[in-house]
């Protein structure tokens, strides 16, 4: 008798946990289903602002930089530690939107896409950098090509 006393009070005993338990598994999943509505809402809401901003079309803003040319300038004579450093003033140019480097002993080129024209980056890599980009180390200047040697 004692032993189905001690099995009836670890019944009851198991079965208010699990129903504790399942009390707050339920909260659990009612609150991953508020969730998921409010993801829902904000993807449908998102949706529809997308198609009304499509009608008033984007505007560009005032900073923004078009890259409108591509300019390789070809530099024979430079180290590569000379190379780099032409290369990171050249990037902060202003009008530059980016640049490629390729170093080679024999001839190294820099590849920028920039704003205005050829004669433009000219005169504005001749003030970031005055003692490259000087008129007696200028071999070639055409549409979208800049020569240089550098005399040693």
């Amino acid at each position: 008798m004692k032993k189905f006393g001690i099995i009836c009070f670890t019944m009851i005993l198991l079965g208010v946990a699990s129903s504790n338990a399942q009390g707050i598994l339920d909260k659990i999943d009612r609150t991953l289903d508020k969730a998921d509505k409010a993801g829902k809402q904000a993807d449908r809401a998102g949706k529809t602002g997308g198609k009304l901003s499509s009608f008033f079309g984007k505007k560009k803003s005032a900073e923004e930089v078009v890259a409108e040319t591509k300019t390789t300038v070809n530099i024979s004579g430079v180290d590569f530690a000379t190379l780099k450093s032409i290369n990171e003033k050249a990037e902060n140019t202003k009008g530059v939107l980016s640049s490629k480097m390729k170093f080679n002993t024999s001839g190294s080129i820099i590849s920028l896409e920039h704003s205005g024209t050829t004669e433009d980056l000219l005169i504005a890599l001749q003030k970031t950098n005055p003692d490259i980009f000087t008129e007696k180390n200028i071999e070639a200047l055409e549409d979208g090509q800049i020569s240089i040697k550098i005399k040693k």
